[in-house]
């Protein structure tokens, strides 16, 4: 793998996301941080939206990083939203996507969000089970006597009878997810003749951190084949095929990047066969990437406390840890790591990084190759502005929450404040 250091501005050695040296942010902030670079962001869609077909729109999965600053400059270079949650559909009407650029998915959706979303008049609601339609179909009558009620707009989640051998999947054989590609016809057709919806289409989402593209665009293929199939069947002339997301970005030293270039090729045979389809020559198609757009511009900074060797094992002791940074962990995988003020050294040996938790799996790392370490450097967890803050355990041991810090043109902004987690005392309310 090619480390991902090159997407970062450096000064004398010195790491430097959108030109502001890393040890003035720390200074200011206090460790440990997260910190984004937005140009990384705004370069990450320009080479996806540059590669795929105009007809293919991309949808930011914002549950891989739902910061409201970080959903803002996606909004703003003209992306929609793929939302899972009434949490992240407010944080998206609050960062500025307009309704119709609103996808709602995931299952168990429950009566209190359906029916915000129907109010909203979100783009579309991924249906994943017959109970689910259900809920769609009585929020909508509930809005009867509203002068401003429309049918919901829906798209059905599918869960194809293909798998994907060796990825992290969410397709094939029993799945919460969706419907089951052969029992899905009898609902549609039920929707279909429904005044309360306004059907779209299908929706498939085959799975997580997928690098390789001939994986995806086999999986898209396959999907749109199901797809024309089951809407000629059903005399239904789709208006939408959500491809879903999955697109990975490399974890450790062994995986290559994701070839854009080759997906894009891909997604332009697909589209090119669905415009040529009776039932799909007014459709448009998404997909919605999460990990892909906001990995790259994200790294996770800790000081160096302490070094130690134990046994001929050397550790890097810092002051962040597995409780804000859980994914290094749980992937256990060795992430792209540096020393950010020290970046033009050569490396002096192997050591182990370590939280300060008193806890066995707060490690880093097996062994990774750095410049010699020494107390006050900074250690730099790169491709960490996906699923890091959200994804950690911020409560685990009751240590200071990281800030969030947003840099872009020579400017850094703290766009969330650290807190000491179990501090004070709650006031108990009876119930």
């Amino acid at each position: 793998m090619t480390p991902p250091f090159g997407a970062f501005k450096k000064i004398k050695g010195e790491l430097a996301p959108g030109g502001v040296p890393i040890r003035a942010v720390a200074e200011r902030a206090g460790t440990p941080f997260y910190i984004y670079d937005a140009g990384v962001m705004r370069r990450q869609y320009a080479r996806l939206s540059d590669v795929l077909p105009k007809a293919v729109s991309i949808h930011f999965s914002i549950k891989s990083n739902p910061n409201i600053s970080v959903a803002r400059v996606f909004q703003k270079m003209g992306a929609g939203v793929e939302v899972a949650s009434e949490g992240e559909l407010k944080l998206a009407f609050d960062a500025g996507f307009a309704p119709e650029k609103i996808i709602f998915a995931g299952p168990g959706k429950n009566e209190k969000e359906i029916r915000l979303a129907v109010k909203s008049k979100i783009g579309c609601i991924n249906i994943e089970s017959a109970t689910e339609l259900g809920r769609v179909l009585d929020a909508v009558g509930a809005r009867r006597g509203s002068k401003t009620v429309r049918p919901a707009r829906i798209a059905f989640r599918i869960n194809p009878s293909f798998e994907v051998p060796g990825e992290t999947i969410m397709i094939g054989g029993p799945r919460k997810f969706g419907f089951d590609d052969d029992a899905v016809e009898p609902m549609v057709r039920k929707a279909l003749s429904d005044g309360r919806l306004d059907v779209l289409g299908f929706h498939c989402f085959a799975g997580t951190q997928i690098l390789n593209s001939r994986t995806l665009t086999g999986v898209y293929d396959a999907f749109s084949r199901w797809a024309v199939e089951t809407a000629r069947r059903l005399d239904f002339n789709a208006r939408l095929l959500n491809f879903g997301g999955g697109l990975g970005i490399p974890f450790s030293e062994k995986e290559g990047e994701l070839d854009a270039d080759l997906l894009g090729a891909g997604m332009k045979r697909i589209t090119s066969r669905l415009a040529r389809s009776a039932n799909f020559r007014v459709a448009r198609f998404i997909v919605e990437p999460g990990r892909y757009l906001s990995g790259p511009s994200g790294i996770y900074v800790s000081r160096v406390t302490d070094v130690k060797t134990s046994r001929g094992v050397e550790y890097v002791i810092t002051d962040g840890g597995v409780h804000h940074a859980l994914l290094p962990i749980t992937l256990n995988k060795n992430y792209p790591t540096a020393i950010l003020n020290k970046m033009n050294r050569k490396p002096a040996g192997e050591y182990v990084i370590a939280g300060p938790l008193c806890a066995s799996m707060d490690q880093f790392s097996r062994k990774t190759l750095l410049p010699r370490p020494q107390i006050g450097d900074l250690i730099g967890v790169f491709n960490s502005g996906a699923y890091g803050y959200s994804a950690g355990m911020l409560y685990f041991l009751s240590h200071t929450a990281p800030a969030e810090i947003l840099v872009d043109g020579g400017k850094a902004w703290i766009i969330r404040k650290p807190f000491r987690p179990g501090h004070g005392v709650d006031k108990a309310i009876r119930i």
